[in-house]
């Protein structure tokens, strides 16, 4: 314990809370519609037909190994372990 002969410390001014009243709460209002709305993109409709491997590969890309393991090495370097976290 330390003994009570000591002099408080000094209060530190910029410590002190705000002074300034809270602003009043103004929610957020969704703003007038636009008159004109951009057209929109052409999307192809769905054949039915399954993906095929080379079109899945194709739109997730290939999955380089060499990128897994360099990343796996950071995140374990980074004190992440890269199986439980992510």
């Amino acid at each position: 314990m330390t003994p009570d002969n000591h002099e408080p410390l000094p209060v530190n001014s910029t410590l002190l809370p705000h002074q300034s009243p809270v602003p009043e709460h103004q929610p957020a209002a969704q703003g007038p519609m636009p008159n004109d709305l951009p057209a929109a993109p052409h999307v192809q409709r769905p054949s039915g037909q399954h993906l095929s491997a080379q079109e899945v590969t194709d739109l997730v890309g290939g999955g380089d190994a060499s990128i897994v393991e360099a990343n796996e090495a950071l995140e374990q370097a980074e004190g992440i372990d890269p199986i439980t976290e992510s």
